[in-house]
C-alpha cells in the first residue's frame, strides 16, 4: 500500500510533530534565525541549518530550510534585478549553477556524520569571515566571480551555506552600496531557486521535509518581520556582535560530540 501523501494526511503529520519536544525547540531555532536574518540580511542560514542538522541530519536540515526560503526571503531578491550589474553577476551565478548539483550529490550520498562534521567547519570558516571583516582586495572580475561562484555552489549545494564570502567578495567592489546589494540579493534570489529546483530532482524534497518546511514558514516569516521592525534604529554594531555570537553557539552545539545535549 502506498503512503498517503494527501493535504489531510500533511496537516495530520504536522500536528504529530508539534506534539514532540523537540518540535519546539526546532521552532525557537526557526524564529530566532528569521529575526537574525531580518535584521542584518544575513544568518539565516547559518544558526538554522547546523543546529536542525544535529536532530533531523543534515540531508533534511538543508532541504527544509531552501524549502520555506523559497516562499518567504528568496522573492524579495527578485526585486533587486533591475539594480544589479548582470555584467558583474553572471560570471558568479553561471559558476555556482554549475557546481549546485555537485553539492546536491555530496549532500544526498555523502556520509551524514561527515557532513555535519565538515557543516560545522563551514559555518565556522564563514563566521571567521565576518567577524574579521575579511575582504577581497582587488576589484573584481569575471574570471574571479566565475571561480568564487563554483566555489559558492558546491558549498552552497552540500552545506547550504555560501554567503559570507560571497557578500565579503562583494563589498570590495568599487560600485555604489545600493548596486552591491543588488548584486548580492539577486545573485541569491538566483541560486536559491535552481537549488530548489535541483534539489526537487534528486528527490531531497520529500514528504517530511514538506511537513517540517510548512511548520517553519510561518515563523520564520514572523521572525523577518520582527528583524526588519522591531530592531530598526538599534546599534547595528552591537546588533551584529549578537549576531555573530548565535552563529557561533549554534556551529558549536551542532557539533556531533553534543548530540547527547540536544537529541
Amino acid at each position: 500500500m502506498s503512503p498517503d501523501h494527501s493535504v489531510a494526511a500533511l496537516f495530520a503529520e504536522a500536528w504529530a510533530l508539534l506534539l514532540q519536544p523537540t518540535a519546539w525547540f526546532l521552532a525557537a531555532v526557526v524564529l530566532v534565525s528569521g529575526v537574525v536574518r531580518g535584521f542584518s540580511g544575513f544568518g539565516g542560514a547559518l544558526i538554522f541549518i547546523p543546529l536542525t542538522a544535529a536532530l533531523l541530519g543534515p540531508r533534511k536540515a538543508v532541504a527544509v530550510f531552501y524549502l520555506f526560503d523559497l516562499v518567504s526571503a528568496t522573492p524579495y531578491g527578485y526585486t533587486y534585478f533591475p539594480k544589479a550589474r548582470w555584467k558583474e553577476l553572471a560570471p558568479m551565478l553561471v559558476g555556482a549553477v554549475l557546481m549546485q548539483p555537485v553539492g546536491a550529490y555530496a549532500l544526498k550520498f555523502a556520509d551524514p556524520l561527515l557532513l555535519r562534521w565538515i557543516l560545522s567547519g563551514v559555518v565556522l570558516a564563514m563566521l571567521g569571515v565576518l567577524v574579521t571583516g575579511w575582504r577581497y582586495r582587488n576589484q573584481p572580475t569575471p574570471p574571479v566571480s566565475f571561480g568564487l561562484g563554483l566555489v559558492a555552489g558546491l558549498a552552497g549545494g552540500s552545506t547550504g551555506v555560501s554567503g559570507p564570502i560571497v557578500i565579503a567578495y562583494w563589498l570590495s567592489s568599487a560600485a555604489a552600496a545600493a548596486v552591491i546589494r543588488a548584486n548580492i540579493m539577486s545573485f541569491y534570489a538566483v541560486t536559491s531557486t535552481t537549488t530548489d529546483v535541483i534539489f526537487f530532482i534528486n528527490g531531497l524534497f520529500t514528504f517530511d521535509v514538506a511537513v517540517y518546511a510548512l511548520l517553519a514558514w510561518p515563523l520564520y516569516s514572523l521572525g523577518l518581520a520582527i528583524g526588519a521592525r522591531v530592531f530598526k534604529g538599534t546599534n547595528d554594531a552591537q546588533y551584529r556582535k549578537a549576531a555573530y555570537a548565535l552563529i557561533f553557539l549554534s556551529a558549536l552545539a551542532s557539533l556531533p560530540v553534543f548530540d547527547s545535549f540536544i537529541r
